[in-house]
């Protein structure tokens, strides 16, 4: 016999939690599509080619081939690692049936090749939202995206939550600035986006180690960027920046156009970061992640930015866009480890149907038949037992009330688990209605 173990980070959730997750998805599906979001879903595989693109770490992407497989005899194939690249390529091949600019959301399964820990996992659900134009996006495609982003947060009913936001022009026009190289560029964004894990210390030292910048220029640049300032404070704080360029320029006007779209009360939540960068090459503009406030430690638990050409990787036409992903498993996580939603019972059922014998089971088929179409969630005993056996099992379950099918009689008792109050109906009809009205 096979000895039954967990994989480590393929979560699985217990009932209870499922039904929380699954309550969660309802609730952000209701959100996005207030705003006009239409649902898509991609293939589980992509090309290691199109998953390949734009920055991807290789050692992330989970290769996919049948263990019968001859040599070269497949395409060779990859679980994706988040849905913005497969998303990418959805759109160019659905380029004429698409209306744009096109809203979308999307929640599955990705699949990342990285140490599991807290908060990480190899598979997890993401779900994401993105908003694409032809040619041109307007700047209020991100304040848009990122006030449904906020609204689906809301939504779950897990206190307050903060949002880090930048715009990275900025940081690649103090990159220019400072004179720094194209190819240092990229290991310096790198470094900058592990300052809450290492600090400035760690962060400096690996723009000196991997980035090749002399200390005085390391030390300048992280002067230059670890700052942050709430929202409404950016106009005066994002004017005394101590280098300005057009990349700078540009940045700073597309946080202020943000400020300016966004309601007073949406500001409030909302914090400028400068170093906050994210690894990925394919963000060119805004930035965001979110945060819960009492778990800071925990870290971002979700994110995302506006890009000018991902979906161009696989088109001619420009496509620029701006999406954003909740991490739901990571998210879900957070909410079980701390509590932060009420797990619901054990059992869906609001209603256990009981037996004095099995000779009752052809009628408890017939009421419980009757009950569900009147809306209610009923679960029936496969099986007499002690009655008490199967109240402590309904009492277990979390199901609040048990009905009693009376012998030889055609009237009902209805028990309430919470206290033991008792009530008889004469007839099925009255049962339903006092269940509805409880």
């Amino acid at each position: 016999m096979t000895k039954a173990r967990s994989i480590s980070g393929f979560p699985e959730w217990l009932p209870e939690q499922k039904l929380v997750e699954e309550q969660c998805i309802a609730r952000l599906k209701q959100v996005y599509q207030s705003y006009g979001f239409m649902p898509i879903e991609t293939a589980a595989a992509e090309l290691l080619t199109t998953l390949g693109a734009k920055g991807v770490v290789e050692k992330e992407i989970y290769a996919l081939r049948r263990l019968s497989a001859d040599g070269d005899s497949e395409d060779e194939l990859g679980l994706h690692f988040d849905l913005t690249v497969p998303f990418a390529r959805y759109v160019a091949l659905n380029l004429n049936d698409l209306v744009f600019p096109f809203r979308r959301y999307q929640v599955q399964k990705v699949w990342r090749g990285e140490r599991p820990q807290k908060g990480r996992f190899r598979e997890f659900y993401q779900f994401d939202i993105d908003l694409v134009a032809r040619e041109q996006l307007p700047l209020a495609a991100d304040a848009e995206v990122l006030s449904a982003f906020q609204d689906g947060y809301s939504s779950l009913d897990i206190g307050k939550i903060i949002y880090r936001i930048n715009n990275r022009k900025i940081v690649l026009g103090v990159l220019e600035a400072l004179g720094v190289g194209d190819k240092q560029k990229k290991k310096a964004i790198v470094a900058i986006d592990k300052f809450d894990k290492i600090g400035r210390e760690g962060v400096s030292a690996e723009l000196q180690s991997e980035g090749k910048l002399e200390q005085s220029l390391a030390e300048k640049l992280l002067d230059a960027v670890l700052l942050s300032f709430p929202l409404s404070e950016a106009k005066s704080s994002l004017a005394s920046l101590a280098y300005d360029n057009q990349l700078i320029s540009e940045g700073r006007a597309e946080i202020l156009t943000l400020l300016d779209l966004l309601p007073p009360n949406r500001r409030e939540t909302i914090e400028v970061h400068l170093n906050l960068v994210r690894g990925l090459d394919y963000y060119t503009g805004l930035i965001v992640e979110a945060y819960h406030p009492q778990h800071m430690d925990f870290g971002a638990i979700g994110g995302g930015g506006r890009y000018e050409d991902l979906v161009s990787e696989f088109s001619r036409h420009r496509l620029p866009g701006v999406g954003l992903s909740i991490g739901l498993t990571r998210l879900m996580s957070l909410v079980f480890e701390n509590q932060l939603i009420k797990q619901p019972a054990k059992s869906s059922a609001e209603v256990y149907l009981a037996l004095f014998g099995d000779d009752q089971l052809e009628r408890a088929f017939q009421v419980a038949d009757f009950l569900r179409r009147e809306g209610l969630k009923v679960e029936i005993a496969l099986k007499a037992a002690k009655l008490g056996k199967q109240i402590e099992l309904a009492d277990k379950k979390g199901i609040p009330y048990v009905v009693l099918m009376d012998e030889g009689k055609s009237s009902f008792q209805l028990k309430r688990l919470s206290d033991g109050e008792q009530s008889e109906f004469a007839d099925l009809s009255q049962l339903a209605s006092q269940l509805q009205a409880k």
